[in-house]
């Protein structure tokens, strides 16, 4: 992850941008609550969080070039469907991206 995409919160705690930008942590948020093995469905994500086609598209490409999805097409009788599953360095990273954020709640200046 290059310095453009962790945002110092303090000296010593630094915030995921790729997961702190709102949209794509309500779909990681979604994601990581399920099942290591359960995934959604693109129409679920797209209706749930009341997002255009492109939209949703272009924030779980950045969540999967960051290797925090996948993404994954099949047919369902005869219906292509598109399923998204966190992948275990995404939950790792979702894990990282709350403790950080609780420590910079907690977070007091140096007196």
């Amino acid at each position: 992850m290059d310095s453009q995409e962790r945002r110092p919160v303090t000296d010593d705690i630094v915030l995921d941008e790729t997961i702190h930008q709102p949209t794509r942590l309500r779909i990681m948020t979604m994601l990581v609550s399920l099942p290591t093995t359960d995934r959604l469905a693109y129409g679920f994500i797209q209706e749930t969080l009341d997002l255009t086609g492109g939209n949703l598209t272009t924030h779980l490409r950045k969540l999967e070039n960051a290797d925090y999805l996948v993404i994954t097409k099949e047919f369902q009788e005869s219906k292509p469907r598109t399923w998204i599953q966190a992948t275990p360095a995404g939950r790792r990273a979702f894990a990282e991206y709350l403790s950080n954020l609780e420590k910079a709640l907690d977070w007091r200046p140096r007196t």
